[in-house]
């Protein structure tokens, strides 16, 4: 026969188990006790009285009141050489109202705090759980760290150097371009020295129909003197195929004329 974990104590105390309902039937009036004993009762001492096919009904020895105690929740029956007799239960039961009924402890529960969704916080006095990590070798770490930065150094050093080239061929147009069109910065009043001052020594010159013709091949563009042999001035520019590029207007328009000669010869 298989012991209840309740009554191991009455086991080493010589006590001998007995099957229901005969056990009870064999008390011959001798009370006992319930083991856990019954909440709610001043006295945990019961006569055994009769028994149906799914109850016993038993009555406190002191209070005189009949209970009616499920058999389902009557374990073993342990009758001893002494007056001591004591009855298992296989549920803690209470007496509430006049009737039996199972015991559940109440259960207290802690507040949530404010706007965690029912999250509790952890209790500090738990340790958190461990997880592996599995750490690179140091000279892993130090290598792949020297690596990723030599990447990032390379590819810094060609933005650097492709923003350079960008701007310095974007100089380079602007100065072309300036070149090819420094002839503006020529007047009426310019003679041959001024011509010099402001774009430089012409590389070749030339006389045409009396015009003193200052080529620049640098600047695709040649410079047009005209006047008597004393006093040329500008009047005009031609480009590199002898078209007209610049006209210094007059009032009559004969240096207009002069010019569109020349660049149809």
């Amino acid at each position: 026969m298989s012991r209840s974990p309740d009554l191991v104590g009455y086991y080493e105390l010589g006590m001998h188990i007995s099957p229901l309902p005969a056990a009870l039937q064999q008390l011959g009036g001798r009370s006992f006790s319930f083991y856990p004993p019954i909440r709610n009762t001043e006295h945990n001492r019961w006569i055994y009285r009769r028994a149906t096919w799914s109850e016993i009904f038993v009555v406190n020895a002191k209070s005189g009141e009949e209970v009616c105690v499920p058999r389902a929740f009557v374990g073993e029956v342990s009758i001893a050489d002494n007056p001591a007799v004591v009855v298992s239960l296989k549920r803690e039961l209470e007496w509430n109202e006049g009737a039996l009924r199972t015991y559940h402890c109440p259960v207290i529960e802690l507040p949530v705090a404010v706007n965690q969704n029912g999250y509790i916080a952890p209790h500090p006095e738990r340790l958190a759980p461990v997880v592996s990590i599995r750490l690179e070798p140091a000279s892993a770490n130090h290598k792949g760290r020297k690596i990723g930065v030599g990447l990032m150094l390379s590819a810094l050093a060609c933005w650097i150097g492709v923003s350079v080239e960008r701007q310095g061929q974007s100089h380079r147009r602007d100065n072309d371009f300036k070149l090819s069109r420094s002839y503006l910065q020529l007047n009426a009043d310019d003679d041959y020295a001024g011509v010099v001052r402001k774009l430089g020594p012409p590389a070749g010159e030339r006389f045409l129909k009396g015009a003193r013709v200052l080529d620049y091949p640098g600047r695709e563009f040649s410079v047009v003197l005209a006047g008597t042999p004393g006093d040329r001035r500008y009047i005009g520019a031609l480009d590199s195929l002898g078209r007209v590029l610049n006209i210094v207007p007059t009032q009559d328009g004969s240096d207009s004329g002069y010019l569109r000669s020349l660049a149809r010869r």
